[in-house]
């Protein structure tokens, strides 16, 4: 329940709503993207889940997701994260294409930028996906952007810019505090 309230917290901190007591331990700051609502939200099995679809969009018909996956107590490694972004194939693609947008440390955790695409897939509906993950020290952090229609330039510009704000902070190492 700790783990919960602790990202659920940070996603609030990071929109701007503050409490009077700061954040405990490892954290991802993620902010609610500017016209989205809670769609869906679970935390069962060590995996923290949190859907953000625009308002008037429905999660059977959606057409752009903002996804926050939080797997904690699991640490993956970013050459593992690589190669399943951008060699393996997934079964359920015609065909897809996958590359490393951008690697690199922000506020002392790695983290990788990535950029899929898939197109047919069970639900007939291609997909393009922007996803950000950061390997922390406690667990690991994905934060997904996806699109079921035409993306351009501009748009992978603009969630680019929304996921280089999207940090991991540790209230107990210096350096790395929270908000």
């Amino acid at each position: 329940m700790r783990r919960l309230l602790g990202a659920v917290f940070a996603l609030l901190v990071a929109s701007g709503v503050s409490f009077a007591s700061g954040l405990k331990d490892e954290n991802l700051l993620v902010g609610m993207p500017e016209g989205y609502k809670v769609a869906f939200s679970q935390n069962k099995n060590g995996l923290l889940v949190s859907e953000m679809i625009p308002r008037g969009q429905s999660l059977k018909n959606w057409k752009d997701m903002v996804t926050v996956q939080i797997h904690f107590s699991r640490r993956v490694p970013m050459k593992v994260l690589e190669k399943q972004y951008t060699q393996v194939k997934s079964p359920i693609c015609k065909q897809q294409d996958g590359r490393l947008v951008r690697r690199g440390r922000e506020n002392g955790y790695e983290f990788g930028l990535f950029l899929t695409s898939c197109t047919t897939t069970p639900a007939s509906k291609s997909e393009t996906v922007l996803t950000k993950v950061i390997v922390g020290n406690d667990s690991t952090y994905f934060t997904i952007k996806s699109w079921r229609s035409n993306v351009g330039e501009a748009d992978i510009a603009k969630w680019s810019a929304y996921l280089s704000r999207v940090k991991v902070c540790d209230s107990r190492i210096e350096g790395r505090k929270c908000p």
